[in-house]
């Protein structure tokens, strides 16, 4: 009952925005920005370029506010976008990266710790990241939505993502759980040399 409320509010929001309306902008930017950073991280390999894909999902919306066919449909639109944006931004990257390295590791988290505790977060870092890129690109994808848009319900994850509403959970278990075994391992690995 909820979504069907949030639907139509979704189109009269896009009604008051083609007319001008701020305040109903900052709404749909409000109710839709989570799904929109969701997919934009799914897809995404690292924090930068997914502010690139929600900054270029939402200037695009803006551009073609008064063409949307189905204004009820806003949130798939948003979707589908931040997805095209995904790929057209993973497209120019392999063209621009050297072969081999992960833009990811380029990620820096702001702390201002001492050196101990930088090391032991480089450290983990690193495991972690290996062990998530050895994830399927599945699993890659919904951790990636579900880390950096906790609040998104499994509803906005099953469309961003394209899968079955009840699969999300146990798959969300699975990954978790490799990724937790292929962390052990990496550590394990690294202890042992």
């Amino acid at each position: 009952m909820r979504e069907v409320r949030e639907v139509g509010g979704s189109a009269a929001l896009v009604h008051s925005a083609v007319r001008g309306s701020a305040q109903a902008w900052e709404e749909l930017v409000d109710r839709n920005g989570p799904v929109v950073w969701g997919v934009a991280r799914a897809y995404c390999s690292n924090h930068t370029d997914a502010e690139d894909v929600y900054q270029a999902t939402w200037l695009l919306l803006a551009e073609n506010l008064e063409r949307l066919r189905s204004p009820d449909a806003l949130s798939g639109w948003l979707v589908t976008t931040a997805r095209r944006e995904s790929a057209r931004l993973a497209r120019a990257r392999q063209r621009e990266a050297p072969t081999g390295v992960d833009p990811a590791l380029f990620d820096v988290p702001d702390h201002d710790d001492g050196p101990e505790s930088k090391a032991l977060r480089s450290i983990t870092a690193a495991r972690l990241w290996q062990a998530f890129g050895q994830l399927s690109q599945r699993c890659q994808q919904l951790l990636r939505v579900l880390a950096v848009a906790p609040e998104t319900s499994y509803a906005q994850v099953s469309e961003a993502l394209g899968m079955a509403r009840g699969t999300i959970g146990p798959k969300r278990s699975r990954c978790l759980a490799l990724l937790r075994q292929r962390m052990t391992s990496l550590g394990g690995a690294e202890e042992a040399a």
